[in-house]
């Protein structure tokens, strides 16, 4: 009499078919993603600033703010202006907006762009739609500023002022309320380029930037610690507020805010190779603000970087992209990292998960350089969870013998 297949090895055949699909799935989920690039511009300015911000509007459309170079025929004196690019589907469109340098951009509700650049001072601009208006914030402002809109549309900038103070400027709808939120002790210090800021979901403005000197030569030449603050307006006045990194801190990127008002930013650690060789190699932090310090976490090891920018998708998942090349997205249980040839100083996300870069690339040139725009379409993250711990590595090698044990087990069964 013929035996009849038992049901239990039948079962577990499909089960363990289920589970072997679904690791696959998930391993491809790995893959390196191909990335989309194109030149914006091929007349960008090599001189002055390399600022390029990148914005995506409600349709994922990408917009660039950045500054072209300009030279009369007649008299070869230099003329830098600051423009807008467009996705129009196939290719950017851009406009001339004002003589001058590019410092932020953010787009409004309607998907309207607002650049804040350098002219004779601080100068502001918008799009109203069908023409671009622009008015100085501070004649004595300039080096470098942010703009971020309000949950009513108002633009709010935080910047470098005169001489060596960190400023605020909020639009009354009439003028602009300017406040001196830092003035350095030191006459001889300078506040540098490198400030950021963002506003929270309740309006709360963040600034996070450095007071004091990089260099601090008593650890070795060429690591940096910051002494980085970050300004919080509360109670109608400033509360300064010295972080403590991890030391020793090399650098640190831009600050973001999620949809829950959490702060967010990334930092560096350095290290020499060896005394033998001054090679510095770089680990990549990233970190949240618990209320009184930055809970971090390991995102990347032994990589040579000079700068780096973070995003958060709509899942409040982030994406860092460093100007080596190295690109790592939170997936909902670990980092996926990737390694490209690209150069980015500036990321976003769209609502899709989609990220998008813009750089400024050398052409050889002392005063022409490209802007590059790239993107790409990742895997959709599966869990829903934010990277509150140190993810766990997978060996794919141990978790493929895993489930060809489960197989051969159950189907013996």
């Amino acid at each position: 009499m013929k035996k009849k297949p038992h049901l239990s090895a039948f079962f577990s055949l499909i089960l363990s078919f289920t589970l072997l699909s679904a690791f696959f799935s998930a391993a491809s989920g790995q893959a390196s993603l191909s990335w989309s690039v194109q030149t914006v511009d091929d007349y960008g300015a090599a001189m002055g600033n390399g600022y390029c911000p990148i914005a995506v509007d409600s349709n994922n459309t990408a917009h660039i703010a950045y500054t072209s170079w300009n030279q009369t025929t007649v008299s070869h004196f230099t003329k830098f202006f600051v423009m807008h690019a467009i996705w129009n589907g196939t290719g950017f469109s851009t406009q001339k907006i004002s003589e001058g340098f590019a410092y932020s951009l953010v787009l409004d509700a309607n998907g309207n762009p607002h650049i804040l650049y350098g002219a004779n001072g601080l100068m502001y601009a918008s799009w109203t739609g069908t023409e671009w208006v622009s008015q100085t914030v501070d004649v004595n402002g300039g080096g470098f500023g942010m703009v971020a809109l309000d949950s009513h549309g108002s633009p709010h900038i935080a910047y470098k002022g005169d001489a060596n103070t960190v400023k605020y400027a909020s639009w009354t709808g009439t003028n602009w309320n300017i406040q001196t939120v830092d003035k350095l002790l030191d006459p001889s210090q300078e506040v540098p380029f490198r400030l950021y800021f963002a506003l929270d979901k309740n309006d709360t403005p963040y600034i996070m930037y450095s007071p004091s000197s990089y260099a601090d030569y008593s650890q070795a030449e060429g690591i940096r610690a910051l002494n980085v603050t970050l300004a919080t307006y509360q109670n109608s006045s400033w509360k300064m507020q010295p972080l403590s990194l991890p030391t020793p801190t090399g650098d640190y990127g831009n600050l973001v805010v999620d949809s829950k008002g959490g702060l967010h930013s990334i930092f560096t650690k350095h290290h020499y190779v060896s005394s033998e060789d001054k090679t510095i190699l770089s680990t990549l932090l990233y970190a949240s603000w618990n209320g009184t310090g930055w809970d971090t976490q390991t995102v990347v090891s032994d990589i040579v970087f000079d700068s780096m920018s973070l995003a958060l998708d709509s899942r409040d998942y982030p994406h860092i992209f460093t100007s080596s090349g190295t690109y790592a997205r939170w997936t909902g249980t670990t980092w996926n990292i990737q390694t490209t040839n690209l150069n980015p100083s500036y990321l976003t996300v769209d609502s899709s998960g989609n990220p998008h870069i813009s750089y400024r690339q050398g052409t050889g040139s002392q005063v022409i350089a490209n802007i590059v725009y790239a993107t790409a379409t990742p895997p959709t993250p599966t869990p829903t969870s934010t990277p509150t711990q140190e993810p766990q590595q997978t060996n794919q090698t141990e978790t493929i013998m895993g489930l060809a044990i489960v197989v051969a087990v159950l189907g013996a069964a």
